[in-house]
């Protein structure tokens, strides 16, 4: 299989550079990856047991759900940090009723987990793609090519400040042209992704 660099070349030409590829490959992954809907991603989830109350780092992950106990856990906001754990109040998480929170990048869960109540924690962490790869480990297969077209309308945008910064207008509004088409396929496929009509 064609490692993704090949892949924008043939769309775009061979004036890319690699450093810059990678960048803009490992953005446009993160990007679908946060429109795509939590009923796909299921399915390439990675799952981390959590047994304690120090939580879970969720930084360059997107989490997908926690389980306690065979309980669903429901997202609270922060600002009910000490209610959830105050017996007398209406907020308070038992249970049957845990929930979670965000605190910097880590995931706290409500009644703390033990060793016998412990916690699934459903993610998919946000990939870093290098211009040499031909797959993404973790990652839908049906989402890499809107991987590629997104990194080449970000190649193209970059193409194009150069000539308009060169001043060469003919060559900067052949490039727009050209990236406005990928750009239309690009949408569409995100579109495709997101669940959208």
């Amino acid at each position: 299989m064609a490692t993704f660099k090949e892949r924008v070349q043939h769309l775009v030409g061979t004036g890319t550079v690699d450093a810059n590829l990678t960048e803009y490959l490992t953005a446009t992954a993160s990007e679908l990856l946060q429109i795509m809907p939590e009923t796909d991603l299921i399915r390439y989830a990675e799952e981390s047991e959590i047994a304690n109350a120090n939580g879970f780092d969720s930084k360059n992950k997107r989490v997908l759900g926690l389980v306690r106990d065979g309980y669903s856990a429901q997202e609270v906001p922060l600002g009910l940090k000490k209610q959830i754990s105050d017996a007398n109040s209406i907020h308070y998480s038992a249970k049957r009723t845990p929930v979670y929170y965000y605190d910097g990048g880590t995931v706290f869960i409500k009644p703390d987990p033990t060793a016998t109540e412990k916690v699934q924690f459903k993610y998919v962490s946000y990939p870093t793609v290098a211009h040499g790869d031909s797959n993404i480990t973790g990652f839908p297969e049906t989402a890499e090519y809107p991987i590629v077209l997104g990194s080449c309308v970000k190649h193209l945008l970059q193409v194009m400040n150069d000539a308009v910064d060169n001043e060469d207008m003919e060559i900067a509004q052949g490039v727009k042209a050209q990236m406005d088409t990928i750009n239309g396929v690009y949408q569409q496929e995100m579109q495709r992704l997101s669940g959208l009509k």
